[in-house]
């Protein structure tokens, strides 16, 4: 019996979208067999004599249903600027003047279309075509991109319920977290995190409502309940971060959060470095799938989800090095691997899955991380305060600030100088290094030793005494 194909499997045999294949069904130009309960099924050799025909021309796609309907041969002979311009052997380009659809080849021979377009800024963009199999459904991919440029430059002409006046708060939230934050951030968790005591006060609120005094009635209701400074800082950056990404799609026309200012942090800085007697017991309480990671952190200055999503194919135990990609600033850093993390790597990669995947495979250990804490009894400790005492020690050990800086993938040493917070016995050792050159300097030890002021120090005018005085 002859086995039947699936839309799926026609859809790559044929090198289409899926949707494509239905609507080729749909207009009677493919034929298929409706199977009860299976759906669709294609005889193979249909599906030859249907590809021997040629490239599919231009169909409609769901969301050109109301345009004017125009061949692709048409449209090429009233826009195509220019004819077909060949890059090399496997690549060409087509120029529509509203931008251009560039077609590759990949490493497996399949047909892959590009789109070439500038924002409304005047930024060029150059993107795949996700749903473009074929250079049609590439071109109306090119025409949607040109059509949300325009609705953002001209906010009213945006389709209805994608306004300020029908979104609410709530609605911004959601459509911020899953087209933005997901799959933008590395961890967006942390807008999750914050959303909720924001939408308590806004939630229901439409976006062409809210104004500047309703976001500074929210942060003095947030410090009234006991929230810090920082808290509320991390809020209004969100919320200024939500309104400018609201704008650029065309959801709103202003930004109320601009221009409010934040409070001084100045009071809140953490000093908080661990020191090598809590390390001893903290390391000796930690689970044992933890403290790889804790050792990890004192040794590289990573942050903890930095750590996490750390894979193995980034680690080169040869050269010593290891390449974060995943970063807070979006820009990957080498950092060095130390003789006691090149041993610890060594014994993890023997226990783990020969070096494949990540190298701390755990969706979360901050739990653990506390717990240990308070049986090792470590007050006022987070796992980030790993970060900080490694960024202290190298300083402790005489490294310049420039290079912990870089280590540590800041972008200006100014906010290293936050992180490090040297220990009081290395200050104290540091102000007393100036005593040998002062007691040189002023003679004070010829002074001391004479048991008064020798007649050289009389005729200099310069007694003890001058060296404490008070003008």
């Amino acid at each position: 019996m002859e086995r039947l194909l699936t839309a799926r499997e026609v859809a790559d045999t044929l090198r289409l979208h899926p949707n494509t294949v239905y609507r080729l069904v749909e207009t009677g130009r493919l034929k298929c067999i409706r199977r009860p309960g299976l759906g669709l099924r294609f005889r193979p050799l249909d599906i030859e004599k249907w590809e021997a025909q040629g490239e599919v021309s231009a169909l409609p796609c769901p969301e050109a249903l109301n345009r004017p309907s125009i061949s692709l041969q048409n449209f090429d002979r009233l826009y195509l600027k220019g004819g077909v311009m060949a890059l090399s052997r496997d690549s060409r380009r087509w120029n529509y003047g509203i931008g251009s659809i560039l077609l590759r080849k990949t490493k497996k021979g399949h047909d892959r279309w590009y789109l070439d377009y500038r924002s409304r800024q005047g930024e060029r963009r150059r993107e795949v075509a996700r749903h473009g199999r074929t250079r049609a459904e590439a071109l109306l991919a090119l025409q949607s991109r040109i059509a949300q440029e325009f609705n953002k430059e001209f906010p009213g002409n945006t389709i209805p319920g994608k306004t300020a006046e029908c979104l609410t708060f709530d609605d911004l939230a959601a459509r911020y977290l899953s087209d933005y934050a997901e799959k933008e951030k590395n961890n967006p968790a942390t807008d999750k995190y914050r959303l909720p005591p924001i939408s308590r006060s806004l939630g229901r609120t439409k976006l062409a409502e809210i104004t500047r005094t309703m976001i500074l009635e929210h942060r003095a209701h947030r410090l009234k309940d006991g929230c810090s400074k920082s808290t509320t800082n991390r809020e209004l950056a969100l919320l200024s971060k939500m309104f400018n990404w609201a704008e650029e799609q065309g959801y709103s026309r202003g930004n109320p959060a601009k221009g409010i200012k934040k409070f001084s942090e100045a009071d809140a800085i953490r000093t908080r470095v661990l020191s090598k007697k809590e390390e001893a017991g903290l390391i000796e309480e930690l689970a044992p799938h933890v403290r790889p990671i804790a050792l990890a952190a004192l040794n590289t200055g990573l942050r903890y989800r930095e750590l996490l999503n750390l894979p193995w194919k980034n680690v080169d135990l040869e050269k010593n090095r290891l390449k974060v990609e995943r970063t807070k600033s979006g820009k990957a850093r080498i950092v060095p691997i130390n003789s006691l993390l090149h041993e610890l790597f060594d014994r993890l990669k023997l226990l783990r899955a020969n070096g494949l995947g990540r190298i701390f495979p755990f969706k979360s250990v901050r739990t653990a991380f506390e717990n240990a804490c308070r049986r090792a009894k470590i007050e006022d400790f987070h796992f980030h305060d790993l970060r900080r005492t490694f960024g202290t020690r190298l300083l402790e050990k005489g490294v310049d600030i420039v290079t912990i800086s870089k280590l540590l993938g800041h972008s200006s040493v100014l906010v290293t100088q936050r992180y490090l917070h040297p220990s009081d016995a290395l200050s104290d050792e540091a102000v007393e290094k100036l005593v040998e050159d002062a007691r040189k300097t002023a003679g004070l030890e010829e002074n001391l030793s004479n048991g008064g002021q020798t007649g050289r120090r009389k005729e200099s005018g310069l007694c003890p005494n001058s060296l404490f005085s008070v003008n």
